[in-house]
């Protein structure tokens, strides 16, 4: 394989890991903005939740003052319960879907110990072809340099036998 291709190889999958990592960066910034997306909605609900609550003690309040409200109040908080019921029940829900995408964004190898690895490794193929290229290029140069004290040595005796040496 010429020195040129290993070293183009070598750059291709370093970007190829470079891709992936970049992939991975991004679903995780898409992850957290869901992620965060449902933590404001869960304190929305939790808001929600608090007023009720402070609602439903006026009115029970305000009905423990009035006998003829009394009766009236059982049905104002079984409605207040089931409402509160159901916001507790979407604030459990989100928990579910926060949870799943947590376990669903999973760094690949580790992330940060994953690029360090395929730096590494990039790192260790360049210098192998950069070494190989070297190799071969000094190879090259003791041929050449054969062939031209070779060339250089014919072309002496060529002169000489001309010019009578």
């Amino acid at each position: 394989m010429s020195f040129m291709k290993k070293l183009g190889d070598v750059f291709n999958k370093a970007g190829e890991k470079a891709g992936e990592f970049a992939d991975y960066a991004s679903d995780k910034a898409n992850t957290m903005a869901t992620q965060t997306k449902y933590k404001m909605e869960q304190q929305k609900l939790r808001g929600k939740i608090t007023a009720m609550y402070k609602e439903l003690g006026e009115k029970v309040y305000l009905a423990q003052l009035d006998a003829d409200a009394k009766g009236d109040i059982h049905q104002v908080v079984a409605e207040y319960c089931e409402q509160l019921k159901s916001m507790h029940d979407q604030i459990a829900a989100l928990d579910e879907k926060i949870a799943e995408l947590s376990d669903n964004d999973k760094a690949p190898a580790d992330g940060a110990e994953q690029a360090e690895k395929v730096e590494s490794a990039a790192v260790e193929d360049a210098e192998k072809a950069v070494s190989e290229g070297f190799e071969k290029v000094e190879d090259a140069a003791d041929q050449v340099a054969t062939e031209a004290t070779k060339t250089a040595s014919e072309t002496v005796e060529v002169v000489k036998e001309k010019t009578d040496f």
